[in-house]
């Protein structure tokens, strides 16, 4: 826990009051904890997180609790570790010869060893595989440095070509004109007065098969080009993107976070998109009213040098791209990568392999925002006089800003994993009242998911890791209503609080071009009426509609 509260004031100081540059304040503080955390907590940390607990043994079948999904199914050679009475680990694992697994729905429960000890007890034991075992005490080796560098080079996999290209799709379209085309459209659709409702809708319906932080990268234009035509209300237009979409990340599948908490918890996905979308209407609407009032409160300007860009646009509609050809980069990325969502679960068994690798391949995130940046730079090419050399310096100048978003988002991931190595969440497990009940227990998971949150900055990691603590106490006392309402407590209590160690806080800042007190203010402070609102609807309804 020191070392957690070491590198968030380290952080916190570098950032508010030192000044320093976002990734640096974040490179020292993840360089902090990775160096005050001890290699057991490392390695715990890993073995909690890829190990199922024993619950009970009969005879040589020995039951999992806590299960985790990607638990290995085939017969062999695996390890028990085991906790000391002082909470350390002791230094060999059992090794033990599985037989046979046995299954239920799909999930592996139990297993059958061919020989157990007989003086061992196995209570409090856990079991996982040799490969998973090598890769914790790897990582518990590791200089901090390296943990560090790591992390870094892990959350560049997951965002870096996501955010090169949406820097580019953003630039071209302002470029060319084609952000100010689409936004004629909307008004001519829609008339100005509703242009943040209709972000608000849109954002919303586009998060559910994509990325929230997808979603953002392909409307912020949008945003940028309305603030800049009615030279006021960028906060209002940033927020309203905000509004629609991040509700959506956390309460309705096939996001993975919604998606693993509902399949932990046996509820159907149609029963978790319904109840994600029936809370968090309460809440979207609550976030309305506060982006409304922020925005009379605190008028943010448009600080981007694609402000430029816009203000060079021709003053005849006709100069500017087509509609359908302005929006192809926006629409192209979230049709694949809805497509690619709806195979998963919809295609037939006889479809061709050729047509699944396909769309698996067009619907991958990284692939999909390539071809939106192709399709963006193909608008800015065709504008009148543009010559290679314009098209040249405009993607330079997107990935020149966009390498500063990387490198601060991909500081602020490697915080909260090392932050995740600290073991911090079985800390959390062990703190938890054994008895907990009925709505008393929706309170518990919204505050352990919303804590767990808060200290290490990711939401889906939040859901996952409170799911995993929250589960065993459901099971125990039973659950008077509906287990949605369970997940859904848990998908509310991961919006809370975001600051610096979360990734978005630093994709809504510097895409936004807002200063990071002007962030907290306003998208942080959004972020915890929608999710506190949105679990009040969760209370409500679970009391009212139980459905048990």
């Amino acid at each position: 826990m020191l070392a957690i509260v070491l590198g968030m004031v380290i952080v916190i100081c570098g950032v508010l009051f030192l000044r320093m540059h976002a990734f640096l304040a974040l490179f020292l503080g993840a360089l902090a904890v990775a160096a005050a955390t001890s290699p057991l907590s490392v390695s715990q940390s890993v073995l909690h997180r890829l190990t199922s607990g024993i619950s009970e043994v009969q005879g040589n079948q020995i039951v999992l609790s806590d299960v985790e999904e990607g638990l290995p199914k085939k017969p062999g050679a695996y390890y028990i570790t085991f906790n000391s009475p002082d909470g350390g680990a002791k230094q060999e694992p059992l090794v033990v010869w599985v037989d046979r697994f046995a299954e239920e729905d799909n999930v592996t429960r139990a297993f059958v060893a061919h020989e157990l000890p007989n003086d061992i007890d196995l209570a409090g034991a856990r079991f996982v595989s040799q490969d998973t075992y090598r890769e914790a005490k790897q990582l518990s080796g590791s200089s901090a440095i390296n943990r560090v560098a790591n992390a870094l080079g892990s959350t560049f996999g997951k965002i870096g070509i996501l955010i090169a290209m949406a820097s580019i799709i953003g630039q071209c379209l302002l470029s060319s004109g084609a952000a100010e085309r689409i936004v004629y459209g909307i008004r001519h659709a829609m008339g100005e007065r509703w242009t943040a409702l209709a972000f608000v809708v849109s954002s919303f319906v586009l998060a559910i098969p994509v990325f929230f932080d997808t979603v953002f990268f392909l409307m912020l234009p949008l945003a940028q080009a309305m603030a800049q035509r009615s030279g006021k209300d960028y906060l209002k237009y940033v927020l309203s993107i905000v509004v629609g979409g991040t509700l959506a990340h956390s309460l309705v599948p096939p996001t993975p976070g919604p998606l693993f908490v509902a399949t932990e918890l046996n509820v159907s996905i149609g029963a978790m998109i319904l109840g994600g979308i029936g809370v968090g209407i309460w809440g979207v609407i609550a976030g309305y009213f506060y982006m409304l009032w922020a925005n009379r409160r605190w008028q943010i300007p448009l600080r981007i040098e694609a402000e430029e860009a816009i203000a060079e646009e021709p003053n005849d509609e006709s100069d500017l791209p087509s509609f359908w050809f302005s929006v192809l980069p926006i629409v192209i990325p979230i049709l694949l990568l809805g497509l690619k969502t709806v195979s998963q679960t919809a295609l037939p068994a006889s479809t061709s392999e050729i047509w699944i690798t396909a769309i698996s391949f067009l619907g991958d995130k990284n692939i999909a925002l390539s071809i939106g940046a192709l399709l963006a730079l193909a608008t800015l090419f065709c504008k009148p006089a543009m010559t290679w050399v314009g098209l040249s310096k405009s993607v330079q100048k997107a990935l020149s800003e966009g390498g500063v978003v990387v490198l601060i988002t991909c500081a602020g991931g490697a915080f909260g994993e090392v932050i995740r190595q600290t073991n911090i969440g079985a800390a959390i497990a062990d703190s938890l009242p054994s008895t907990v009940g009925g709505t008393g227990l929706l309170v518990t998971a919204f505050m352990i998911t919303a804590i767990i949150r808060v200290i290490q900055g990711s939401a889906t990691v939040a859901m996952i890791t409170a799911i995993g603590i929250v589960v065993p106490v459901a099971m125990q006392i039973g659950l008077p209503f509906h287990p949605v309402y369970l997940a859904l407590a848990i998908g509310c209590g991961s919006k809370p609080l975001p600051w610096m160690n979360d990734s978005g806080f630093w994709v809504i800042s510097r895409m936004s071009g807002f200063t990071e007190k002007e962030t907290l203010k306003t998208f942080s402070v959004l972020l915890t009426i929608m999710g506190l609102v949105s679990f009040l609807a969760t209370l409500v309804f679970a009391i009212l509609i139980p459905l048990a």
